[in-house]
């Protein structure tokens, strides 16, 4: 776990979270690299995978339009494995990315496992949709 200068007790989805949850998270990840301009997610597409941000900054775009950015700990894919549909937005790197990605089984691992993580999640989800 290579988190340079990101502390997990800095990322604000593991505030409420145990060490070992904590452990139990960064295990089921993969740790990855990708540049400025790349799309991690594409609107419309298969749920295939979440990704944590450890730094860098993403661009969140639904229909082209950008409607949010995201930067460190804050989550990305999470919708589309938790409700089981298509992407809602696109997601592109606005600058280098490091990241924790979990497989769509890994990420439901997860969240079956550690109701702390599951309630995070779902909270973030309600939040981005408006309560929904």
């Amino acid at each position: 776990m290579a988190l340079g200068r990101t502390s997990p007790r800095d990322l604000p989805l593991f505030a409420d979270l145990s060490g070992k949850d904590i452990r139990d998270i960064f295990r089921a990840g993969e740790e990855v690299s990708v540049p400025a301009g790349w799309s991690l997610i594409l609107e419309q597409t298969a749920p295939d995978a979440a990704y944590l941000i450890l730094s860098g900054t993403a661009a969140v775009r639904e229909k082209g339009v950008e409607i949010a950015e995201l930067g460190p700990g804050d989550i990305a894919g999470e919708v589309g494995v938790r409700k089981n549909m298509l992407r809602t937005a696109t997601v592109t790197a606005k600058s280098r990315l490091q990241l924790l990605h979990f497989t769509r089984e890994k990420f439901e691992d997860l969240t079956r496992r550690l109701p702390d993580f599951r309630d995070a999640i779902d909270a973030t989800i309600a939040e981005r949709r408006g309560g929904a």
